[in-house]
């Protein structure tokens, strides 16, 4: 079976088509103009080539990553040479002086820097959720300790032992003690008085 590929352009380049040259490759591949990648949401690609300007690289990636979850490689055209990555979240580059096989391996190339964006996103997103959890933890234990006149050390002991007996999690202890003290500082509303008449 061929790998699906889809070339989303704004505006083609004319002198070295990469569609044609995929295609050459024995790569199925679907054209479509940039402003209309959604319209191909529920169909599956192995990989995205971007055949877009470097000035318009930053957008069109951002819509490719809201639309689809493949490995992004860009046709480059640029005359001048790459002083900088031009996004963290392209995956390869392809330009017309390669010839099939270094195209072949590029994209070999792309499939794996794509696999590990992923497992770096991934890890980032699981740090940066367990970064928060110890966040509100430590601000309920600090809470709790000011609050008892206990140890720190002792009110997060304190925060262990209910999450256990009650089988949630250290966090959600956490978030609910924190509720409980906002609850307790915020005034209580006066309800109005009814006069007898």
């Amino acid at each position: 079976m061929k790998t699906r590929v889809l070339h989303v352009h704004d505006i083609p380049t004319p002198k070295c088509r990469v569609d044609q040259k995929l295609k050459e490759l024995n790569y199925r591949v679907s054209s479509i103009e940039a402003n209309a990648m959604d319209t191909l949401k529920s169909t599956r690609f192995e990989f995205m080539v971007l055949d877009v300007p470097a000035c318009r690289l930053k957008q069109w990636l951002y819509e490719a990553n809201n639309h689809y979850n493949v490995p992004l490689v860009w046709w480059c055209e640029e005359r001048k040479p790459a002083t900088a990555v031009p996004h963290d979240k392209i995956d390869g580059v392809l330009c017309c002086g390669m010839n099939d096989n270094e195209l072949q391996w590029s994209l070999l190339v792309s499939i794996k820097n794509y696999q590990r964006r992923l497992h770096l996103e991934r890890e980032y997103s699981f740090l940066a959720t367990k970064f928060e959890e110890r966040k509100v933890v430590d601000n309920a234990k600090i809470m709790l300790s000011t609050i008892n006149n206990m140890s720190e050390t002792k009110a997060y002991e304190m925060m262990r032992t209910q999450a256990m007996a009650e089988r949630r999690k250290l966090v959600d202890v956490a978030q609910s003690v924190l509720a409980g003290v906002q609850d307790s500082r915020r005034p209580m509303e006066r309800t109005p008085s009814r006069r007898n008449g």
